[in-house]
């Protein structure tokens, strides 16, 4: 039997009504801060992958503007368009 039951079956007998909203609070304060941590941890993890991503991202973008605006030209884009590839 639950715990929370009497001797003759009833939940919370005995004027004890007060340990189930206890146990509720409880368990709910303990499903929120388990949520809590895994959306922080999945936070940051995945705040340094997509920034590692976007790094590589970056410099090729860059490299697509300079190419775009004239200040390099064909031949130095292919060659580090390959170096940011590899």
């Amino acid at each position: 039997m639950h715990p929370f039951y009497g001797p003759n079956g009833e939940l919370l007998n005995g004027g004890t009504w007060w340990l189930g909203l206890i146990s509720m609070v409880l368990y709910l304060l303990f499903w929120a801060v388990v949520i809590f941590i895994v959306l922080r941890l999945f936070k940051k993890y995945y705040t340094m992958w997509n920034q590692q991503g976007s790094r590589e991202d970056t410099a090729m973008t860059v490299l697509r503007e300079r190419y775009a605006r004239g200040e390099i030209d064909e031949e130095e884009f292919r060659s580090r368009k390959a170096v940011l590839e590899e």
